[in-house]
């Protein structure tokens, strides 16, 4: 079976983001798209820094937990909800 050769960077892009999404693994994604070293990594940094960044298109392009974390202790922390009974 012939190599995947997209016709244009914009389709290549594309190819690469839904391998990615699809769970391959960069360089599984940069042989099964037949793509250069250099393309790949180009086509891989602008993927980590799209929105959520990452293969988690479920992460919202605002997680920033741990700064969230340090801003909330700093603070005073968490409230404790009180237990309720039955």
């Amino acid at each position: 079976m012939k190599p995947f050769r997209p016709p244009s960077a914009a389709l290549a892009s594309a190819a690469y983001v839904a391998c990615r999404y699809g769970g391959a693994p960069p360089g599984v994604a940069r042989v099964e798209l037949d793509l250069a070293a250099e393309v790949a990594e180009g086509l891989e940094q602008r993927f980590q820094a799209r929105p959520g960044g990452g293969p988690d298109p479920m992460k919202p392009r605002f997680a920033r937990h741990a700064e969230h974390v340090q801003a909330v202790l700093a603070a005073g922390g968490y409230p404790a909800l009180p237990a309720r009974c039955r």
